[in-house]
């Protein structure tokens, strides 16, 4: 009985491969690291699609609002950090409109990883713009945490 192939150089009593091509198991692992990439930009350098995961969020006090010429904007005055605010810092008022009230709260979001000076803004007090959907009208403000009424500066 032969003990080799019948034909020598042809290998046929080899069983046929099995598992992933090489070069899918290349692509997956490309993969995976391209993801891993992402989200340490993301986390570490505050870039790219996950950048969230690199930035922190401080709430700020809402205090007052005032009308301003269009009925649809409101200005809402925020108390600003003790540390201070970044060049960089994005300070946000977001509103919630509901039926009879408006509801608002701020935010200052930075980067975890900025070192920077803190500027003083000349004040503790920032006023910041917010469009609303429709005039306030008669409207309350109030804030988001509690529903306090914010007392309105412009008639002031």
């Amino acid at each position: 009985m032969a003990q080799g192939p019948l034909i020598p150089g042809i290998r046929e009593f080899d069983r046929p491969r099995r598992g992933w091509p090489r070069w899918l198991t290349g692509v997956v692992v490309g993969g995976l690291v391209l993801v891993v990439l992402v989200v340490i930009a993301g986390f570490v350098g505050g870039v790219g699609p996950l950048r969230a995961l690199g930035q922190s969020s401080l709430p700020l006090d809402t205090v007052a609002y005032r009308t301003t010429t269009s009925a649809n904007v409101i200005e809402v005055a925020v108390n600003l950090p003790s540390s201070g605010l970044c060049r960089d810092d994005d300070l946000v008022v977001v509103a919630f409109e509901r039926s009879n009230r408006v509801e608002v709260e701020g935010s200052v979001t930075r980067s975890r990883s900025a070192t920077c000076q803190s500027v003083t803004m000349g004040g503790d007090l920032q006023w910041v713009p917010v469009e609303l959907d429709r005039a306030l009208g008669t409207r309350t403000v109030v804030t988001a945490e509690d529903r306090k009424p914010l007392s309105n500066e412009s008639e002031a």
